[in-house]
């Protein structure tokens, strides 16, 4: 299969998909957590290359050309520490063991699961989850992302793919002196660091600084910034998707609601939580609460911009509803 499942939910999905036997090219580190403190000990960045070799068509030809080249490995692990996560259908055949399987076999396949399982966990991490394979992603040491080279038939040589990669320097430069500013700095000016770093990365990537979110509270207890609301929101939304990965809708309503408590959130913020509560309401079928919350998040801004799509929602309900009362008169 050419494309990993979308969301956690769907790793264990996932094992009985992705697969791979094939060898790490010479010169790349094929554990994810041993290339962060390999990086991080070098002062380096990460090269992140996801592949499924026999299935996608395309990653065995970029190592042969490009990434198992003695003048690429060179080039990129200069600033670069290169990290291979291979998902070939290979890979499973090695974790699956018939029943009658030897014990040797039934040993090296428990042996080799758990590797698999950290693989997948990185490539859950980054969202390896739309497009196809290969991905490649240049990251900081800490997993920061802040840049994605997309797969070219016209790039062919080390030279050409190093020259794209670099294309990357400013926004690499940029999103490393902001992890040092967030590392050096305390208060008020680590939140200001920190929203520069979350502007700054691309939106795809951006709940890979949720372990930010939760500390404006701390670092700016009277609002001084005024962002203490925007990060409420944002850490609900991480909040609320641990919830709802468990299964537990109903936490992840109160995940929305507890940041309006906090009166913290202006009017149009307060509109997003309610709105969105509305949603995870509808999920569990409570219609009453998810009717109580669009009508707040109505009243809270009426002229916002999401004013118009919560009216077509309140409509559009009222208007089944309707419907589905005239239907059970008819049936009397």
């Amino acid at each position: 299969m050419k494309r990993f499942l979308s969301g956690i939910a769907a790793s264990l999905a996932v094992l009985l998909i992705f697969v791979s036997c094939a060898s790490t090219p010479t010169g790349w580190i094929s554990d994810y957590e041993e290339g962060q403190q390999l990086a991080s000990k070098e002062g380096k960045d990460l090269f992140l290359f996801f592949s499924s070799e026999d299935s996608d068509g395309v990653s065995t030809q970029l190592r042969s050309s490009i990434f198992d080249t003695e003048s690429f490995i060179k080039a990129a692990g200069k600033d670069y520490v290169l990290v291979h996560l291979d998902f070939s259908e290979s890979r499973l055949m090695a974790v699956q063991v018939p029943e009658d399987a030897t014990e040797e076999q039934k040993q090296a396949a428990e042996a080799a699961m758990p590797q698999l399982e950290k693989d997948l966990g990185a490539a859950m991490n980054f969202s390896v989850t739309e497009g196809g394979l290969p991905v490649m992603i240049l990251a900081t040491a800490q997993g920061y992302v802040y840049g994605v080279v997309a797969y070219d038939a016209t790039v062919t040589t080390p030279e050409q793919f190093m020259a794209v990669v670099n294309e990357n320097s400013e926004n690499r430069n940029k999103i490393k002196t902001l992890v040092k500013a967030i590392d050096s700095s305390s208060g008020v000016e680590k939140l200001n660091a920190i929203d520069e770093l979350y502007e700054a990365t691309d939106p795809a990537y951006t709940y890979l600084l949720a372990d930010f979110f939760s500390m404006a509270p701390e670092l700016d207890p009277s609002n001084e910034s005024g962002k203490r609301g925007k990060y409420a929101i944002l850490n609900a939304y991480s909040i609320a998707t641990e919830a709802l990965y468990t299964g537990d809708a109903f936490g992840a309503i109160s995940a929305m609601l507890a940041p309006i408590e906090e009166g913290f959130c202006s009017p149009e913020e307060q509109q997003e939580l309610y709105y969105q509560a509305a949603y995870f309401a509808s999920l569990v079928g409570d219609s009453e609460n998810m009717m109580n919350y669009l009508t707040t998040a109505l009243e809270l801004a009426p002229e916002s911009e999401m004013a118009a799509a919560i009216r077509l929602t309140i409509d559009a309900y009222s208007m089944a509803n309707e419907s589905t009362g005239v239907s059970a008169e008819g049936m009397e």
